[in-house]
């Protein structure tokens, strides 16, 4: 079952329980946030941005899990694996974050040598960041994203067994990035680059794991990207799964996805229940991540690899080959 939310809809009702549950191609469901009735420390919510010009990875994070907020700039190069990075944890603070990332907003956090800024208006994103600490002097970043508002994306509200848990979570590729990233002596160019933005919010179970995937590319020169995903919360009522061509979104149903469940860099086949999405992965690099703070445990294998296969559209197949991007293995404890 694939349930499309096609108007405007209230997320939650008075009783903090989803009022719908499914998928949607735009910012259909109204987070109102006030009706969340869960005990108050378990609200997470969270911006995320990644970008690769096909050697460097930038991640940058604007985030909370009530308890503790997290605010970190990630550099990556994936062909050596030499990583920079710069982050801030404060207790028992929760930034202002938007409630819907299509409209205009603008989202700060600032401490003494850190500064992140994320800014969207009408036809562009605005991310920033300045900033220093005991390793590096001088850390720089600028960036400016084309925001299409009629660029589809994947959007899911998912339930969990207790009632008063949800996940709503908007996923958006983006297909012309441009700006640099300076760790001192060390600045990358993103002209040209693509990326995505993962936006959550929600009340799920201190225990949990999900897989993920999404790429941002073209195929002769017509944007192309796909979001996946599977192993978080009851996806009965819609899958994470959805590929993206001339920026219009086409549904997916449920993968088959077969891999060496003891070897991450083994190569995966995933096939969609009705042959719309074949992809063949071929991981080269793991970004493996861990992160152990208080009651914090969280274990990220996020492989970045080359994908082929094809798609079809309107009835006719679409191959595609040798297009990076990832797939990652999250378990957390959070």
């Amino acid at each position: 079952m694939q349930n499309e939310i096609k108007n405007k809809t209230l997320l939650l009702d008075d009783k903090g329980h989803l009022n719908s549950k499914g998928y949607a191609k735009q910012m259909n469901f109204i987070y109102n946030r006030d009706k969340v009735k869960s005990f108050p420390l378990k609200l997470k919510e969270w911006n995320f941005y990644q970008f690769s010009n096909g050697e460097y990875v930038l991640q940058l994070t604007i985030g909370h899990v009530s308890y503790m907020c997290s605010v970190s700039v990630n550099l990556i190069n994936i062909k050596t694996g030499l990583r920079k990075e710069i982050s801030a944890m404060k207790p028992f603070f929760i930034p202002k974050l938007d409630l819907n990332p299509e409209e205009d907003s603008l989202i700060e956090y600032k401490e003494k040598d850190f500064e992140m800024i994320f800014k969207v208006d009408n036809d562009k994103r605005i991310l920033t960041f300045k900033g220093s600490n005991k390793i590096y002097e001088d850390i720089d970043v600028y960036l400016e994203i084309e925001n299409d508002k009629n660029n589809e994306k994947m959007v899911i509200a998912t339930p969990f067994k207790k009632k008063k848990q949800f996940y709503l979570n908007y996923k958006e590729n983006y297909y012309n990035v441009n700006g640099h990233a300076k760790f001192d002596e060390t600045k990358v160019d993103f002209t040209n680059s693509s990326g995505l933005i993962d936006w959550g919010r929600g009340v799920w179970p201190y225990s949990h794991e999900w897989y993920w995937g999404n790429l941002t590319s073209k195929i002769n020169n017509v944007p192309f990207g796909f979001n996946i995903g599977w192993g978080f919360g009851d996806l009965s009522n819609a899958t994470e799964n959805m590929f993206f061509y001339d920026k219009k979104a086409y549904k997916l149903g449920s993968l088959k996805v077969e891999r060496n469940k003891d070897d991450y860099m083994d190569k995966w086949i995933l096939k969609e229940e009705n042959n719309n999405f074949y992809l063949e992965f071929e991981p080269f690099f793991d970004n493996y991540t861990e992160n152990k703070y208080v009651i914090i445990n969280t274990h990220c294998n996020q492989l970045f690899g080359y994908f082929k296969g094809f798609v079809v559209v309107n009835d006719k197949k679409i191959d595609f080959e040798n297009k990076l991007a990832f797939i990652e293995h999250a378990v957390n404890k959070w």
